[in-house]
């Protein structure tokens, strides 16, 4: 039965949260779904004394996780058709095989599993119920884009009263019951085939007397492949290969076959062109049948549901394929192989708080877990998965998702290997604070002992658990700036020398955070300008002196020039060009300043 595993006390932690952008919590499913039951067996089927569990949530991890890599087999689940809500000559279970819904669910159910097809075993057209529901899974089967595949198994007790009934031709019977198949269930695009040859499964029909295979074979239409069970299918002529079965040891219940399947298995490598499909099962157990012989074979929690892919994936690869592995059964719920309802790994799983670090621990066999899932929720019903974590590893560093302030719940939860039931552990509760934000003021310039220029920029930001509210700038102890705000970014010009700077931030509660330092501004250099000589007329007779530069001409003054200096670059330029007419008239007359007689 699958059982919460609560923990006893619930555990209240306050941390502090990372300080980068914090995980929003939006509930994606809820505790009811997440422990509810998924399976397509009747809710209202119990715990079984012949080791079916109630139904519970079973993982829904591909089943081809347990087979070799590399693996191109496909997997079918052998299925009983023949339940009814009257029980009949069989126990009740809680549903009637031959409905749509239920048809429609088994088959939901097995695809969510990653399950390819299924093998119904067939007890002829007399059987009008388990004809009916096996038309009903031919039938949804056609719906699912090509992607489930069934077939018959004639069981023999389909023919098995003719064969032992005198004057009751055994051999027709076959006839008839493989010629029904092909018409009204090979010819479906949802059939088996293997290169376009229908496959037909028979249960020891084979084995009884008064049937003579090569006159059925004769007269069957659809050109079928025979599949026998155990390894005689290989040997038989009119077969086309064998599919294993799980073989009781009445001696030692922890026997799960080991032997048989060795043997099986070996024996199908000396026939490579026969086809093989490996049997994989969780145990067997027939004391609800009616025709019980208190066979038992024991689950070991999931072990020997593990160990028989085991040892199908140490006889195959991809060298060597088979063409199907076939589950144990889907639904014999009478011998205990039942999956349907799950494999209980009798794991529990609990969980506790250190610190910001969420850790749980669990009874049981790892092996049977596939990963865990961590479900947070607001209200401790609606969840949100938070992360996978692999098995092997047992905690989570909730420091790392940066969750609001609040209360929440945290939920483990053990996926289990292929069909194996999911549990849950009980809630996990924690408390998370605000953060304790250090009041400070980072300043991003100037920089501390640097030398500037006179135009210096302030830049900086103030942090603190209640929101900053004001900053300011002090120069030598007196205010230069003020801002209504958490941040500051502004230039001032400051006189040369050294400065002593103050940043300081206020924030809500009055509180006050402030960052000294020290800067020095440093005074420009003084460029004198370029001086120009003003342009003049000569008087009479003056004598030019030879000038290199404004600057020569300053420190070689001649006492017969005077000159004006002027600071004004244009009146320079202004004077030059004045000259410049002057001269061009000059020699219009056909005289130049040194052509000039002296007076």
């Amino acid at each position: 039965m699958l059982k919460s595993v609560f923990l006893a006390t619930a555990l209240t932690i306050v941390y502090a949260a990372s300080s980068f952008a914090g995980t929003t919590i939006t509930p994606t499913t809820t505790l009811a779904a997440e422990t509810a039951n998924t399976t397509s067996a009747a809710a209202t089927f119990t715990t079984s004394s012949n080791g079916n569990v109630t139904p519970g949530n079973v993982s829904q991890e591909n089943v081809h996780k347990l087979l070799y890599a590399g693996s191109t087999a496909k997997v079918y689940a052998h299925y009983l058709g023949w339940w009814t809500l009257s029980g009949g000559s069989h126990i009740h279970i809680g549903y009637d095989s031959a409905t749509q819904a239920q048809a429609h669910s088994q088959i939901s159910d097995m695809m969510n599993r990653g399950i390819d097809g299924l093998i119904i075993d067939w007890y002829g057209q007399g059987n009008t119920h388990i004809d009916a529901a096996s038309q009903l899974i031919k039938q949804d089967a056609e719906t699912r884009s090509g992607k489930f595949n069934f077939a018959i198994m004639e069981d023999q007790g389909a023919v098995r009263s003719c064969a032992l009934t005198a004057g009751c031709d055994a051999t027709q019977a076959v006839i008839n019951d493989l010629n029904y198949i092909n018409a009204t269930y090979a010819s479906s695009p949802a059939y088996m085939r293997i290169n376009g040859q229908p496959v037909i499964f028979t249960f020891d029909t084979e084995n009884l007397p008064n049937i003579n295979w090569t006159t059925v074979m004769a007269n069957v239409q659809g050109n079928p492949k025979i599949v026998l069970r155990n390894d005689q299918g290989f040997r038989i002529s009119f077969a086309s290969g064998s599919y294993a079965w799980v073989a009781i040891n009445k001696a030692n219940q922890d026997d799960w076959g080991q032997a048989y399947l060795d043997d099986f298995y070996a024996t199908s490598r000396s026939y490579p062109n026969e086809v093989v499909y490996p049997g994989v099962w969780k145990g067997f157990n027939d004391t609800l049948a009616s025709w019980s012989e208190n066979r038992i074979m024991s689950q070991n929690c999931g072990q020997v549901w593990l160990e028989t892919f085991n040892k199908m994936n140490r006889y195959f690869s991809t060298i060597t394929q088979p063409q199907a592995a076939q589950l144990v059964t889907w639904n014999d719920y009478e011998e205990g192989t039942e999956i349907e309802t799950g494999i209980d790994n009798c794991v529990s799983v609990s969980g506790a708080m250190s610190g910001s670090v969420l850790a749980w621990a669990i009874s049981g066999q790892e092996n049977t877990i596939d990963h865990y899932s961590v479900f947070i929720s607001l209200d401790g019903q609606n969840l949100m998965k938070l992360a996978d974590v692999a098995a092997g590893t047992h905690q989570l560093d909730l420091g790392t998702f940066g969750l609001a302030p609040a209360n929440y719940t945290l939920y483990v939860k053990a996926i289990g290997m292929p069909s194996m039931l999911n549990k849950m552990s009980g809630p996990v509760l924690y408390t998370q604070v605000s953060p304790v934000v250090p009041f400070t003021v980072n300043v991003r310039a100037p920089v501390n002992g640097s030398t500037l220029g006179e135009l210096v920029r302030f830049a900086a930001t103030g942090t603190s658990s209640s929101p900053v509210t004001a900053m300011r700038i002090y120069v030598d102890n007196q205010s230069m700036y003020t801002v209504g705000a958490a941040a500051l970014d502004t230039t001032l010009t400051l006189t040369p020398g050294a400065h002593y700077v103050v940043m300081q931030a206020w924030n809500s509660l009055g509180q006050v955070a402030k960052t000294p330092l020290n800067i020095t501004v440093a005074a420009l250099p003084v460029t004198a300008p370029p001086m120009v000589v003003n342009p003049f007329r000569p008087s009479r007779g003056a004598i030019f002196p030879t000038l290199t530069t404004a600057s020569e001409a300053i420190a070689r003054p001649n006492p017969s020039v005077t000159m004006r200096v002027s600071r004004n670059p244009m009146a320079g330029v202004n004077s030059s060009r004045r000259l410049a007419a002057k001269r061009t008239q000059s020699q219009r007359l056909g005289l130049t300043p040194a052509a000039q007689p002296v007076k």
